[in-house]
């Protein structure tokens, strides 16, 4: 029997350079019913979430089956900070869909606004309360289960997505093109006769 979307547990991870810390945050997370990965840092990361890619192609998976459902990273890391992490992750067509929280000492006004300005999802300071966090993991997963709920409404399949709305977008533009085009050639022969 196939299992539900409600049924899946919801996959997160978690990159930081503090091993004290990751381990912290993947115990609570587990507590909480979620799957967790680690990432000592944001290039560890990407590697994971290519083999995860990979994997998923090789295995005929598709839509957002094998990628984590949320991001949880520090700033400050070695070999590749969390900004770049972030970068990297939005820039990249397959993963820029996945909610990213920044979760960092950096508590700074100045370095949540800059992560806000760049598009995260959330910015926590490490010494936040945990139900605060826990609260926007639950609030960003349930929209990751809805987006699924949509798809598989649309598709009939949770795991083949609608290419994140490339697919609607594109015939939504082509029919007001014609609806345009055709409107164009009615007022142009006197059609309507306005």
């Amino acid at each position: 029997m196939d299992a539900t979307i409600q049924d899946q547990k919801s996959l997160i991870m978690v990159v930081d350079d503090n091993p004290e810390f990751l381990d912290g945050i993947e115990l609570t997370l587990e507590m909480e019913g979620f799957k967790v990965w680690t990432a000592n840092n944001g290039k560890s990361a990407l590697e994971q979430l290519e083999k995860a890619f990979l994997l998923k192609q090789r295995t005929g998976g598709s839509g957002m089956d094998g990628l984590p459902d949320l991001i949880l990273a520090d700033i400050m890391m070695p070999e590749m900070d969390g900004y770049e992490f972030y970068d990297k992750v939005r820039a990249n067509p397959f993963t820029n869909h996945i909610p990213f929280i920044f979760l960092t000492a950096k508590s700074g006004e100045e370095n949540i606004r800059q992560g806000k300005e760049l598009g995260a999802d959330d910015y926590f300071s490490k010494l936040a309360p945990p139900e605060d966090l826990l609260a926007s993991v639950r609030g960003k997963i349930k929209r990751v289960e809805q987006r699924r709920q949509i798809n598989e409404e649309v598709v009939g399949d949770p795991t083949k997505s609608l290419m994140s709305g490339s697919f609607v977008a594109i015939a939504v533009i082509g029919s007001l093109v014609m609806a345009a085009f055709c409107l164009g050639i009615a007022f142009a022969t006197g059609f309507l006769g306005l």
